[in-house]
């Protein structure tokens, strides 16, 4: 199967977490991003964020992309997305994007 890029867009509430990448000290944005994306595609994914935010901090606009053999579709997964992320964290978008992207 070919690889897809999708392209996330994502605000969150940073208050209860770490930051954005995943540490041995709490709970992460990456984390619960990744966790919920395993169990939609059933794969192993990687989030690429395009800025990292620190302990406590919010973001509304935070770009990240994933690389997926999965077909589903953006729309179902944007849907799937918001039902599984924590309420702290909320997709904007979802949708495909270049492979260089």
């Amino acid at each position: 199967m070919p690889m897809r890029n999708i392209k996330l867009v994502l605000e969150y509430d940073g208050t209860n977490y770490v930051g954005w990448q995943i540490q041995p000290n709490g709970p992460s944005i990456q984390e619960a991003v990744e966790k919920a994306l395993r169990q939609i595609l059933q794969e192993e994914v990687q989030a690429i964020v395009a800025g990292r935010t620190d302990a406590g901090v919010h973001a509304r606009g935070q770009v990240v992309n994933f690389m997926t053999t999965r077909s589903t579709d953006t729309r179902a997964l944007f849907r799937s997305l918001n039902g599984i992320l924590p309420s702290e964290v909320v997709v904007l978008s979802a949708e495909d994007a270049d492979e260089s992207f």
